[in-house]
């Protein structure tokens, strides 16, 4: 747009120019015809004796014919002589007129005049000699002409515009491409830029894989430290396990059955963190979430987790989501899981695409939550409403919270099944924040 607006300042700035030099020109011209003509007017002034006569012998045509539009007033003395060619019209000058410069000047049949008047000396006589011709015909030469220099000019930037943007289209192709590869890293089907570049380009596409295997390692890092954690952890759990199962806690049957209850959720909670740092590992160069691949692997987990064995309908119209595969899966392992405790046969899992969103809807055949507050409090961290299920009430709400970190929106609603369905919408990576209408 900034290049539009500079051409079209550049023709403006150019019409003008050519303008005011034609107009010069023009001047120019008529400034030196009739000077031509005034000195050839006062080389006509003859004497006889002491008479002083035009010579109408050396006039020039164009003042004998009628309205030729080249005319003259001569004043000298108490003589005065017009051209034949003015007929009975005569020329509106005034004692102001009188000078170097042109003026204009009403002709015969309204023509447009430019005349110029001089004061001279003829024989010692004083004389002043009005010249005027009508330059109508060189004018409009001169408008054509201008006109034809504005044309030619224009179809030349408007050309030199075309070339430009493609040349800056093809310059900046690399950074296109540089985009979509962008678009694919976030996305999981590629890890670095091609650095098949321009030398100028080359610094910066080096720049960002370099930043790009540094985020990497880093949650790399990242993940083997909660391994490494994890692994930590089992065995001070295997002792305390150990010292659970001593007789003299056991005699006290709620404080045996409660050290159990969080010992088993402390197990449970540390080996899926250590199963999903383990695929986490395996595809540190396969960060794509697909659906039914992953979904698949979380419900095999869950299956063995809750020991249940339920209906699980899949449904998915994308192969892929271009979100961060580890962020899926804890959201939608939690969604799962949430849905393994409450489901009594079925649960039903749809990921859809539609109007540049993905939409992600997990419903299951449970009681389900009929009160709109009540699914609200839901999403609240640490809230149960039911406390016969082991949990602490974390899943919807951490769920809730990597919705929120990728501009997206999570509801909870009253599902076909019966239960409760959890809907979810992500928009497309850059736009902003979705909502559920």
């Amino acid at each position: 747009m900034a290049v539009v607006v500079v051409m079209l300042l550049l023709v403006t700035v150019t019409a003008l120019g050519a303008w005011q030099l034609f107009h010069q020109l023009h001047a120019r011209v008529a400034a030196d015809t009739l000077n031509n003509n005034i000195d050839r007017l006062l080389a006509a002034i003859q004497k006889n004796g002491d008479q002083m006569f035009l010579d109408t012998t050396r006039l020039d045509v164009g003042y004998k014919r009628p309205f030729s539009g080249q005319y003259f007033v001569i004043q000298l003395g108490a003589q005065r002589w017009r051209s034949r060619s003015l007929w009975d019209v005569g020329l509106a000058l005034t004692d102001t007129a009188s000078g170097s410069e042109l003026f204009a000047v009403q002709g015969p049949g309204e023509q447009q005049l430019l005349a110029l008047t001089k004061k001279l000396k003829r024989f010692g006589q004083p004389v002043v000699i009005t010249a005027a011709n009508d330059f109508s015909d060189l004018r409009a030469e001169a408008n054509r002409a201008l006109a034809l220099l504005i044309g030619f000019w224009s179809i030349a930037l408007t050309a030199t515009l075309l070339l430009l943007n493609h040349w800056i289209r093809r310059a900046l192709q690399p950074m296109e491409v540089a985009r979509r590869q962008v678009a694919e890293i976030q996305a999981g089907s590629r890890q670095l830029l091609d650095e098949s570049v321009p030398a100028e380009l080359l610094p910066l596409i080096r720049q960002v894989n370099l930043l790009l295997e540094e985020t990497r390692r880093a949650l790399l890092r990242s993940r083997n430290a909660l391994s490494n954690l994890g692994h930590a952890l089992k065995t001070p759990l295997a002792v305390l396990s150990t010292l659970v199962s001593r007789e003299e806690i056991r005699k006290d049957a709620d404080l045996y059955s409660g050290l159990c209850e969080q010992l088993n959720q402390i197990e449970g909670r540390i080996r899926r963190e250590l199963g999903q740092a383990q695929n986490a590992n395996s595809a540190a160069y396969n960060t794509a979430f697909v659906p039914a691949r992953d979904i698949a692997m979380l419900v095999k987990t869950l299956e063995q987790a809750h020991n249940r064995q339920l209906r699980v309908d899949c449904d998915f119209q994308v192969k892929t989501l271009p979100f961060e595969r580890e962020d899926m899966l804890e959201l939608v392992g939690n969604i799962l899981d949430n849905g393994f405790k409450w489901a009594k046969s079925e649960i039903a899992v749809t990921i859809v695409e539609q109007d540049n969103q993905w939409i992600i809807t997990v419903g299951d055949d449970g009681d389900g939550i009929v009160e709109e507050p009540m699914r609200n409090q839901m999403l609240a961290r640490g809230q149960r409403l039911d406390e016969t299920v082991a949990g602490q009430g974390l899943g919807l709400a951490i769920a809730a919270d990597i919705v929120d970190a990728y501009k997206g929106d999570l509801r909870l609603a009253q599902s076909p099944l019966g239960g409760l369905e959890v809907k979810i919408i992500f928009p497309a990576p850059g736009l902003k924040k979705a909502t559920i209408n």
